[in-house]
């Protein structure tokens, strides 16, 4: 019998055609969006829980679950605003929780801004800071320690910002480290916090009025922050190491300055130590050189040694 349109009955007719036009559209999905992915699985997590899983291949498997973990919180100066050197080292014993929410080898800068999921706490760009230089230094008093970095400071941040806010709002920078810190701690242990903010709060309140700064309240809203993290972690005894503001260019513009220093001097908190930073050079009105955050590293490292476990 002759094949032509007339000798097909009208229901394969219509099957055929949907075919030609499944056929075509999926063509067109795979094409533009990558539809047999999306149809495999093969898709892009975004969950922090899901995220957080997508690359533990990065991590040898003996280390997995290991991992002491450190949050680095507060403001520029911890996230690191350094001149990188041409050269920038890794360890096998140190990994980093990045901003993309995915494990690797850590090296400088550590909270690199590449594919950040958080907005909050992005910052652009980021240099080197004092990450590194800590974990190397706990390393050599123990060696047998694997060390996860993660990366929650925000440039220009206050104390105020930093505090927790009723329903852990992940777009709070409270809320997104907390998010992050619970994400990561799928390789390992939280073991301490390092904490560096307190410069934004000594400007003078007029430079902007519609932000809160807390010169006169820094020790409180510290104290708390800490309780509150310590909470959420369940990890009373967490230990923290925060460093008191060091030197400015600008006394004019930072007329608080020494009012935050000694708020700092009089926290009084367990399991905790303050380290100092006003003898470091700086590289402008606030941030210190690449060798300075290296011994601010450092410092982070042996208070934290110090400190009862």
């Amino acid at each position: 019998m002759k094949f032509n349109k007339a000798n097909i009955p009208p229901i394969i007719g219509t099957i055929v055609v949907s075919l030609v036009i499944g056929v075509a559209v999926g063509a067109i999905l795979e094409k533009s969006y990558g539809f047999r992915n999306i149809l495999q699985g093969n898709f892009r997590r975004t969950s922090s829980s899901e995220t957080a899983g997508t690359n533990e291949s990065s991590i040898p498997q003996k280390y997995q679950g290991k991992l002491q973990l450190f949050i680095l919180a507060g403001q520029s100066n911890m996230a690191g605003m350094g001149h990188l050197p041409q050269e920038t080292k890794t360890n096998p014993k140190i990994y980093v929780f990045g901003n993309d929410y995915r494990w690797k080898l850590a090296k400088e800068p550590v909270d690199d801004s590449t594919n950040q999921v958080d907005k909050v706490s992005q910052d652009i760009p980021a240099g080197y800071s004092p990450a590194m230089d800590f974990a190397t230094t706990v390393l050599k008093q123990h060696p047998d320690m694997v060390i996860g970095l993660i990366p929650c400071a925000k440039g220009g941040s206050s104390i105020h910002e930093w505090q927790r806010n009723g329903n852990l709002d992940e777009n709070t920078l409270y809320g997104s480290c907390l998010k992050r810190v619970r994400a990561a701690s799928l390789m390992g242990n939280v073991a301490g916090i390092l904490f560096f903010q307190g410069e934004i709060d000594t400007v003078d309140p007029k430079e902007d009025p519609k932000r809160i700064f807390s010169a006169n309240q820094w020790a409180n809203k510290f104290t708390l922050l800490v309780k509150n993290w310590r909470s959420d972690l369940n990890l009373p005894n967490l230990p923290v190491v925060y460093a008191q503001i060091g030197s400015n260019t600008e006394p004019e513009r930072f007329i608080n300055w020494a009012v935050v220093q000694e708020q700092q001097r009089q926290v009084k908190l367990p399991f905790s130590a303050m380290i100092t930073t006003d003898d470091l050079a700086l590289k402008d009105y606030v941030h210190f050189t690449t060798e300075s955050y290296q011994t601010i590293g450092q410092r982070f490292a042996k208070a934290y040694l110090s400190l009862p476990k």
